[in-house]
């Protein structure tokens, strides 16, 4: 399917962005493959038709799968790890800068000398993405693993022009000048590239042949992984062949919580999803939502503030630090979280803000399902636009950034540590209601985790299809205002909020594209869907 659309079928459909990464998925299960099968090949895709967003090298890929053989619900970590030679003082850290565009200051209220937790070797930890897709195929796949990577290799040797990505080089010339192995997969004949331009990747082909042929494992423990760690060490980078090796996906199960008779699953910590189920727990303290009523809108906004604290304070890697997951999951601590909205209803929490504020980051989402009951909701990302910056040697790899994802300064809750998989904001959904599978999420760096809440509103509270659920209005704010809403929210609901006391900023669109494809269980009719609406999404 293609965005801002909805199709149904008796066999199988994906939703996903880019378009071709779709229909890649789509001629997966048309020649005898599952949802699995499809989200392994679109997954692939997206990193030549989207390089800024995700990579075969990308930091992480998380998803929450059916199997439909078991009917069993699961979690896929397949996130990035610190190189065992890490430590919470590798950086040095120096004064915020005070420049939105700068990650640190922007998220950890410092910088650090030469961004080197963001861009080169140092920001480099283990790779999860390509492990992530290989699991999705290894575990639940039919069709062979050549056939996986195919469309990928067919895609490269067609010629992809640089579309999108060619503004992200721009936004990023002085790294990718900076290297000169990210030159040569960035650029055009040294130049900038246009939209129109064809990326030609050198040496990507040999390195798609290698993993068809020797498979994604080696990735990890084999050829590849040995000329991907001799690069990245020979400028001082502190990967080794034992962090690849030993690296493995973590099939468990889900977090979970129930919502108005709906069991909501998401991956396991230190991915993003628990806050969005945090939320839904104590939005079912209230009675269920009228989007036209001002007090729905305030409600929302407070309850988000209240679980961004959280989040902020108590969230990271649990083999790491003692998280209180099953408190922050409990109905009871909901009730108690929100009590003073319900005692006060009127009051608006103005409180000074104590965490710095995200932003944005290049991510992608795809969903599948097919009439044999297996659904997929998977978010693969880079992190950033084009991860690291960093292309290992002559593989054509674009590197990625897993640890800019961990605090730099040291002792906070998710500082560097060896080991240590970084906190993500992947808001990766799949719900079951009484009649239906539904497998959701989008891109958007922290503001995936409030839209997921809304999003699981629209499919619970509204019986919404994808492209309804899409296109519903959103709000985003952290653990303080402002807060932004959507001018398609229904009219009148900014100036009534603002009349109430918030700080309210309209804007066109509030995260990404949100992707789902769903299953109903009584007749076995997958129904897929996603929007392209969203604005200011890298």
């Amino acid at each position: 399917m293609t965005e801002g659309t909805e199709v149904t079928s008796a066999t199988g459909a994906i939703a996903a962005q880019p378009a071709e990464a779709a229909r890649i998925g789509a001629r997966m299960m048309e020649i005898g493959g599952n949802a699995f099968d499809a989200a392994a090949a679109s997954a692939l895709a997206s990193c030549l038709l989207q390089p800024q967003s995700t990579g075969i090298t990308g930091y992480v890929l998380c998803a929450v799968v059916r199997d439909g053989k078991t009917g069993e619900i699961l979690s896929v970590d397949s996130n990035s790890v610190a190189p065992a030679a890490a430590r919470e003082d590798m950086y040095e850290i120096l004064p915020a800068s005070g420049d939105s565009r700068d990650l640190n200051s922007r998220e950890y209220e410092c910088s650090v000398k030469g961004d080197a937790n963001v861009f080169g070797p140092l920001a480099v930890g283990v790779p999860g993405m390509g492990a992530g897709i290989g699991i999705l195929w290894e575990r639940w796949g039919r069709l062979k693993w050549e056939d996986i990577v195919a469309p990928t290799q067919a895609l490269l040797a067609d010629g992809i022009p640089f579309a999108s990505a060619a503004s992200a080089v721009k936004s990023l010339e002085h790294v990718v000048r900076k290297y000169p192995s990210t030159s040569a997969q960035l650029l055009v004949d040294g130049r900038l590239p246009e939209p129109e331009d064809i990326m030609r990747r050198p040496g990507l082909e040999a390195t798609l042949e290698r993993i068809a042929s020797a498979g994604w494992r080696d990735i990890y423990d084999g050829e590849l992984a040995g000329r991907i760690v001799d690069f990245v060490q020979k400028p001082g980078g502190i990967l080794t062949r034992e962090d690849m090796a030993s690296f493995e996906p973590r099939v468990t199960p889900t977090v979970m919580t129930s919502y108005r008779g709906a069991a909501v699953h998401g991956p396991i910590l230190p991915n993003g999803t628990l806050t969005t189920l945090q939320i839904l727990n104590m939005l079912e303290c209230f009675d269920p939502p009228d989007d036209t009523d001002v007090y729905y809108w305030h409600r929302l906004a407070e309850v988000l503030k209240l679980a961004w604290r959280d989040r902020l304070t108590y969230v990271t890697d649990p083999d790491f630090a003692d998280v209180p997951v099953e408190r922050l999951l409990s109905k009871e601590y909901a009730a108690g979280r929100t009590e003073r909205i319900r005692q006060y209803p009127d009051w608006v929490d103005d409180l000074p803000a104590q965490f710095p504020m995200g932003y944005a980051h290049g991510t992608l989402h795809l969903s599948s399902a097919d009439a044999e009951g297996n659904v997929v909701s998977a978010t693969i990302t880079q992190g950033m636009a084009f991860g690291a910056c960093f292309v290992a040697g002559d593989t054509g790899l674009i590197l990625s950034h897993g640890m800019c994802r961990f605090d730099p300064r040291p002792g906070r809750m998710n500082s560097v540590a060896p080991g240590k998989r970084p906190l993500n904001n992947t808001g990766t959904m799949l719900i079951e209601t009484p009649d239906r599978w539904i497998a959701t999420g989008l891109p958007g760096g922290r503001k995936i985790i409030n839209v997921m809440a809304r999003v699981a509103q629209q499919f619970i509270d509204a019986g919404a299809s994808p492209l309804e659920a899409a296109e519903a209005a959103r709000m985003h704010v952290e653990a303080t205002e402002p807060l932004q809403l959507t001018s398609s929210a229904p009219a009148g609901i900014a100036d009534a909020l603002r009349d109430m006391g918030h700080q309210v900023e309209e804007v066109g669109g509030i995260a990404g594209a949100t992707h789902s494809a769903e299953l109903t269980k009584a007749d076995r009719v997958v129904r897929a869907g996603g929007n392209h609406w969203a604005a200011g999404v890298d």
